[in-house]
């Protein structure tokens, strides 16, 4: 079990966190939308995006 986790733990955290985004987005109250965006751009600043714009 401790093997399976530590070989899947990326895809297992992007699992969990595109989860929590849907139970987030159907809370009705704003709150958790606002914790969870702070969360969305705090990830973003760790990550880097690997997408790279063209340039013409």
């Amino acid at each position: 079990m401790i093997d399976f986790l530590i070989q899947n733990w990326a895809e297992l955290l992007v699992a969990f966190m595109a989860f929590a985004k849907v139970v987030v987005n159907l809370v009705p109250s704003e709150k958790p939308i606002q914790v969870w965006a702070w969360a969305d751009i705090l990830i973003n600043a760790i990550v880097n995006d690997a997408r790279k714009e063209k340039k013409d």
